[in-house]
């Protein structure tokens, strides 16, 4: 297995610009910040560029780890180890991994070993899956819909009439290699789009009160979810504390 940038030097990474402690240190008192959270995601090149391009273009900043290119499905093997790695030089680093749950759907071996990876992420790590995919929480940028969609097929057919404008070249592109390939993904405008006019915060309302209210009710699993909000949330609350 490779995995891109596991062992680069974490170092000097990005803090919000608020002052929150000092330390004594040799050549006097340093100023600390708070780290940016961190944000390790899997897949191909989605949500990479997905978070890339957040950074570049909204208000919220991150911490993006590592550019990792791999099987959705290795996220259980490779996450533990990127967070590890984060943690031994950034004790007190906010973490969120985000991946998706239609990988492990009706796979009972796979399920198991994600149980596993859920106990060892336990106060490590915030766990941000989406089901069935991250297009889930691109949707409700666009519409409030909590309907059960396991797999890419039906979440492609409602979200395609929203998200095809979000690409100045799809004429004639199918949908998922316009969500896929890096040459279509690269251009920041997609993302500009998604998050203008507001469409970005009514994503995490809905987000969060779909995810709630199906918790709460015990039918998690006859809906379509995602934790993708949890990281826009907390680095809100960051930054005003």
């Amino acid at each position: 297995m490779s995995v891109r940038n596991l062992k680069e030097a974490i170092k000097e990474e990005p803090r919000f610009p608020k002052k929150i402690a000092s330390i004594e240190v040799d050549e006097g008192t340093k100023e600390m910040y708070p780290l940016y959270p961190f944000v390790i995601s899997g897949g191909e090149h989605t949500e990479w560029f997905y978070f890339k391009h957040i950074n570049n273009t909204t208000k919220y900043k991150l911490n993006i780890k590592p550019e990792y290119f791999g099987k959705e499905s290795q996220y259980t093997e490779v996450f533990p180890m990127i967070v590890n790695e984060i943690l031994k030089k950034n004790s007190d680093a906010v973490i969120f991994c985000v991946f998706d749950m239609d990988t492990i759907e009706g796979n009972f071996t796979r399920m198991e070993t994600h149980q596993e990876f859920e106990k060892k992420m336990r106060g490590k790590a915030v766990l941000c899956p989406s089901m069935p995919s991250i297009e889930y929480w691109f949707l409700l940028h666009f519409e409030d819909c909590c309907e059960f969609m396991n797999n890419w097929g039906k979440i492609s057919n409602k979200l395609a009439p929203h998200i095809r404008h979000c690409f100045p070249i799809s004429k004639g592109v199918n949908l998922k290699k316009l969500l896929k390939k890096k040459k279509y993904l690269e251009d920041s405008q997609w993302v500009r789009e998604l998050s203008k006019d507001g469409q970005l915060e009514l994503a995490i309302v809905r987000a969060e009160k779909n995810y709630l209210s199906s918790l709460k009710s015990g039918e998690l699993n006859r809906h379509s979810f995602t934790c993708v909000y949890k990281i826009f949330k907390t680095w809100s609350e960051l930054i005003e504390n």
